[in-house]
């Protein structure tokens, strides 16, 4: 599935250097715009986060080491998921709405409007 980063809040790269990018569909609340990547689904598929899986920004290609219990319906019915890059630090069965994942060639992702993001 593709979706297309459309905004990035003004606190949002902060975060991204330090290993964590939130993403939320075009109607987040107001007081979580400004650390999120706003994005908007390019099509309606479904459950598409699994371990095992990719997910890339443009040529930048994480794979998933873990998918919280949540994470599935929230990326579907909010378009909301927590993506924590290279990070071994965090306790995993605390992050239900969450994915790790991991990559040789990137620590963390160049995010920008206008970006496509696939997920396999």
């Amino acid at each position: 599935m593709q979706t297309k980063i459309i905004a990035l809040g003004e606190t949002a790269p902060e975060l991204i250097k330090n290993g964590i990018l939130i993403m939320f569909n075009p109607n987040a609340p107001a007081e979580l715009k400004d650390i999120a990547a706003l994005h908007q689904k390019l099509d309606n598929q479904t459950q598409v986060l699994h371990v095992g899986g990719s997910i890339s920004f443009d040529d930048q290609q994480f794979q998933i080491d873990f998918v919280g219990s949540e994470a599935n319906r929230n990326f579907d019915e909010l378009g909301h998921i927590s993506i924590y890059f290279n990070n071994t630090d965090e306790d995993m069965n605390k992050l239900p709405g969450s994915i790790f994942v991991s990559s040789t060639q990137w620590t963390v992702p160049t995010i920008q409007p206008n970006q496509l993001v696939t997920i396999k």
